[in-house]
């Protein structure tokens, strides 16, 4: 039986690692990104996207003007929530206000100019969602009250929210592994007999069983998962809403969130004709050039390196090899499509990706390999088959990819 950690438990792991990451990693970080200042601001239920990061589990959202000052002194970053009385569990200095006879924005300038900060990074980016959560009324307002000696500081945080979010510390990788072994458990079942009779069970029917499973876990699914199914005699690709078949190849696309971090897998397996006790070798074959081309994937991932770098160099080898290849891999973390190097597009195959898929590839960041490679089957009358995988893995090293969940070699079947 699948079991979740208590609600209190989740938080208080949640908690322990935050605090971590915001006494020993975003003083690195900033660093690295040449910020002095960081200053997060939103309101109630309009959240920027890398607040709920930020802050104890707890708080679920702002309070209605909730701003987070981050101040880079020497190897630490000073932490201030201006102007609430939240209780942020001593991780934050509260500057108290009187909203009687205060203004928030008067004492957030108060504040940074005793703090004096060489620049100041705020939330705005045309390229980067998660790094443009500052509203434009907000920072207009922020422009009212600032002196042009503060303005004139003023910069893009895109380079350090991107930063803090795709980057997990030991402590995080290791509840990764947990969090995916989870969702496997659950993918296991639904491309089983537990769940699916041929002849009788739709693709539909294995959607439901995988969003009721995650439902009665206390968990979501951060994306509607899909089932399809390939056949011979189909060349069309992928069908849905169908009733699986004998003889059918099916796959799955399915991803939750738990204790703040995100899964992305795509699996697929054989339903296995009357008498048959082992897959094809023909099935075996094609899945070996699918884990082929991610093995050359992870080859190319050097620190460093961009996503557009990654991508062109993956599919150079892949011609090479005579492998019908296609990437389209995205970072995973805090979101499912999180920040950080895009590696390529699944509606623009092989081309480079302005913006995301320029930025470069750090350690201790993690992504969802997602790739496929279509194969001709001689066995059935030479259509192709669409080799999808998906998995959620962990760039530490140079030229290699761990894997956070156990990774299948062979083609799985129902049974």
């Amino acid at each position: 039986m699948r079991e979740v950690a208590s609600l209190k438990t989740q938080a208080q792991l949640f908690d322990q690692v935050l605090e971590q990451r915001l006494d020993a990693l975003l003083p690195q970080l900033m660093k690295r990104e040449k910020t002095s200042m960081w200053i997060v601001m939103n309101r109630e239920y309009n959240e920027d996207p890398v607040y709920l990061s930020l802050v104890p589990r707890m708080c679920r959202n702002a309070r209605r003007l909730s701003t987070l000052v981050f101040y880079l002194d020497g190897d630490k970053v000073q932490r201030y929530c201006i102007g609430n009385d939240r209780d942020f569990d001593g991780m934050y200095t509260v500057v108290p206000w009187d909203p009687m006879t205060q203004d928030r924005f008067e004492i957030l300038r108060e504040t940074i100019e005793r703090l004096n900060p060489e620049n100041i990074a705020l939330d705005y980016s045309l390229t980067n969602q998660f790094a443009d959560g500052l509203t434009k009324a907000l920072y207009d307002e922020f422009a009212r009250h600032m002196s042009p000696e503060i303005m004139a500081k003023v910069f893009s945080g895109e380079r350090i929210v991107t930063a803090w979010l795709e980057t997990r510390n030991r402590n995080e990788l290791a509840r990764y592994r947990a969090v995916n072994e989870l969702a496997k458990s659950i993918i296991e079942d639904a491309f089983s007999r537990k769940v699916i009779t041929p002849g009788v069970t739709t693709t539909t029917d294995v959607e439901w069983f995988l969003m009721e499973e995650v439902s009665k876990l206390g968990l979501v699914c951060w994306f509607t998962p899909t089932i399809d199914v390939q056949r011979r005699g189909c060349p069309g690709g992928r069908i849905s809403d169908e009733i699986i078949l004998p003889g059918d190849v099916i796959h799955c696309d399915f991803g939750i969130q738990y204790m703040g971090l995100s899964t992305d897998t795509q699996r697929i397996a054989y339903v296995p004709r009357e008498g048959e006790t082992e897959i094809p070798p023909y099935l075996q074959k094609a899945y070996d050039t699918t884990l082929r081309f991610m093995d050359i994937v992870a080859d190319q991932c050097v620190e460093g390196r961009t996503g557009n770098e990654i991508l062109l160099g993956s599919m150079e080898q892949a011609q090479k090899e005579g492998i019908k290849a296609h990437l389209y891999t995205h970072p995973i973390g805090v979101h499912g499509h999180a920040a950080g190097p895009t590696i390529g597009l699944y509606y623009r195959p092989g081309c480079p990706v302005p913006g995301t898929g320029d930025y470069p590839l750090y350690r201790n960041t993690c992504y969802a390999l997602e790739l496929n490679t279509k194969v001709c089957i001689p066995e059935w009358d030479g259509e192709e088959l669409w080799v999808m995988r998906e998995e959620t893995v962990a760039f530490t090293k140079d030229h290699q990819l761990d894997y956070l969940m156990t990774e299948p070699r062979t083609f799985k079947m129902v049974k």
